[in-house]
């Protein structure tokens, strides 16, 4: 179950991506709880009245918008996507947002990309989609993206070496070293720092799991374990790639670990 912590600020968009649809849907259904949820505590609560009604699929505020199957095709076309445009402006009728949940996201077409605008105030965007890769860049840019955790991505070798290159900037435990290495990446686009973060995580498991590994010492490993979970909430909240890496050269030096 997807959960936010109270510190956690929600966005406004979100592309929730899986290649299952059932955990796109499980996925989406917990964020636009979480959204709606009147708890002072862990979103989605699950017992506030909102969170009861988004769970029963009978919330007024959340709407559902389908690709188009009249054609050979499914689309969601620009009509579709102007019509969500111009009834978000329209106030919620019980909650303090409406949200609206695009499923199969990734099959709008070009014109509604185009036509795909942030949300007011007063609104809430969910693109649920089997892949971000078949969205325009204008449409990634203006969402956080949300990945099923159950899911591992294809980790590239490229990422792992970038990985292990950290992990031994951090090894180091030298706040100069490690202040060079994240100065040469801290331009890394977004999504990369969303490969680049799990694959450290994956990297640092397996140096929990190898006995007698001489690369980090374990109370090290567990200590950016944590570092790192916490830069990937700071990502979904949309931090900035450079103020992640900040974080990262801050903390990774900030106490020193007994070997």
């Amino acid at each position: 179950m997807l959960q936010f912590q109270p510190q956690e600020h929600l966005l406004h968009s979100y592309i929730v991506v899986s290649q299952s649809e059932q955990a796109r849907e499980r996925l989406a259904l917990d964020l636009t709880a979480a959204m709606l949820c009147r708890s002072d505590g862990v979103r989605p609560c699950r017992a506030c009245r909102d969170c009861r009604k988004v769970y029963d699929h009978v919330h007024p505020d959340v709407i559902y918008v389908e690709p188009d199957r009249s054609g050979k095709i499914p689309v969601i076309k620009v009509d579709q996507i102007r019509s969500v445009a111009a009834t978000a402006y329209i106030l919620p009728s019980e909650a303090e947002k409406k949200v609206y949940v695009l499923r199969q996201a990734e099959l709008m077409n070009l014109n509604a990309q185009n036509a795909f605008l942030e949300p007011p105030r007063s609104a809430a965007f969910i693109l649920a989609a089997a892949s971000q890769d078949s969205l325009l860049t204008t449409v990634r840019s203006r969402c956080a993206l949300l990945r099923d955790p159950t899911e591992q991505p294809q980790e590239s070798e490229e990422m792992r070496t970038l990985a292990d290159d950290y992990l031994h900037a951090v090894a180091s435990q030298d706040r100069l070293t490690l202040l060079r290495w994240c100065l040469a990446h801290e331009g890394m686009e977004a999504q990369a720092l969303a490969e680049f973060l799990p694959a450290v995580q994956h990297r640092l498991v397996e140096l929990l799991a190898q006995p007698g590994q001489t690369l980090l010492p374990e109370a090290l490993c567990a200590q950016q374990l944590r570092l790192i979970e916490t830069c990937e909430q700071y990502r979904r909240a949309n931090v900035s790639v450079k103020h992640i890496f900040g974080l990262l050269t801050v903390s990774g030096v900030q106490a020193r670990v007994q070997k």
